[in-house]
């Protein structure tokens, strides 16, 4: 297990309290670079170029370095590529004003999506504007699978298809103006952030594989939903000023608190500290007890998750992607 830090809340992270140690992969700047000509050749931005330069500014190889520091070069750049693809589909795609707001349109675009994680993809390809994330994301299941058991392959496959489908949710809350209460936005957000598919790529890119039995037990499941939850609160609590100046901040965890106990941001923002140092604290004894009573790869895999935290918050921290934008002239 990574051994804890002496911190506690609001200390050493700003004000999120984090009890791992932030290392960083010596490989970053070469999967940052890497990956932004893989995303070219995609052209899963063609047209867009406020989207790619937004992506090209806030460095996502160096969140694959921060959350899998300990990984080689190769499989560096595969997560990063990933993150890329997962960041261009969001930027370009579901939070476009057309695009993202009508889940009609966008439930045919996911599952035709879904479609290319099959063994036997459709012969006849994904058509119209997601034809290039479709071709994008069929390189990137094939580049998991040469490095995965069929059983990790499995897994991640279903991860993917349950963010897409979460992709849906949000649009169908944008098209309505409804903000979730708690209850359902924390079981949803967790798959539509989208950090499940990155925890099922962990072990795959170290190179080990725990036990089926550990794997899919109640445990470990419980201990990703728990860093599910944490990547995705400490998403909201560093995005929301941003958000609500795009007008997206239905899908944010203060406002959902603010909306719920009819209280002001600031307490709003209060209360989702709140949430999320607890549910650390959870991680912490549960990675433990799995740590202890678990077999080696389970307890590196429990590692991993602490040191995948740690990582996102300090990306988080340095990050432009949170960045508010600047007003436009006139308005």
């Amino acid at each position: 297990m990574v051994d804890l830090q002496d911190e506690q809340p609001g200390e050493a992270t700003g004000e999120l309290w984090c009890p791992f140690p932030s290392l960083v992969n010596p490989h970053a700047e070469q999967a940052d670079q890497r990956s932004l000509a893989w995303l070219t050749r995609h052209r899963l931005l063609d047209g867009q170029p406020r989207q790619a330069e937004r992506i090209r500014r806030q460095r996502s190889g160096h969140l694959a370095a921060r959350t899998n520091p300990e990984v080689d070069a190769e499989m560096l750049r595969l997560l990063s590529d990933w993150y890329v693809w997962l960041f261009a589909f969001d930027d370009g795609y579901c939070e476009d004003l057309e695009r993202g707001s009508r889940p009609g349109p966008l439930a045919r675009t996911t599952a035709l999506l879904a479609r290319v994680l099959d063994a036997e993809p459709p012969a006849a390809g994904v058509s119209g504007p997601a034809s290039a994330y479709a071709v994008a994301l069929r390189e990137i299941r094939d580049r998991v699978g040469a490095q995965a058991s069929p059983s990790q392959l499995f897994r991640w496959e279903c991860t993917v298809r349950d963010y897409l489908f979460a992709q849906v949710w949000e649009a169908a809350n944008r098209e309505a103006g409804v903000v979730p209460g708690p209850a359902e936005y924390m079981a949803m957000r967790r798959h539509a952030g989208a950090t499940y598919t990155c925890l099922a790529l962990v072990d795959i890119a170290a190179g080990y594989e725990a036990p089926p039995a550990e794997a899919d037990g109640p445990a470990l499941r419980r201990l990703r939903d728990i860093t599910a939850n944490l990547v995705s609160w400490d998403n909201d609590l560093y995005s929301h000023a941003k958000e609500k100046a795009d007008g997206q901040g239905r899908h944010n965890l203060v406002e959902v608190l603010a909306r719920h106990h009819h209280c002001p941001s600031a307490e709003a923002r209060k209360l989702a500290v709140a949430v999320r140092d607890a549910e650390m604290n959870s991680f912490v004894e549960l990675s433990r007890a799995i740590a202890t009573g678990g077999s080696a790869a389970t307890a590196a895999y429990a590692r991993s998750l602490g040191l995948w935290l740690r990582g996102h918050i300090e990306w988080s921290r340095g990050s432009s992607r949170f960045d508010a934008a600047a007003p436009a002239a006139g308005r």
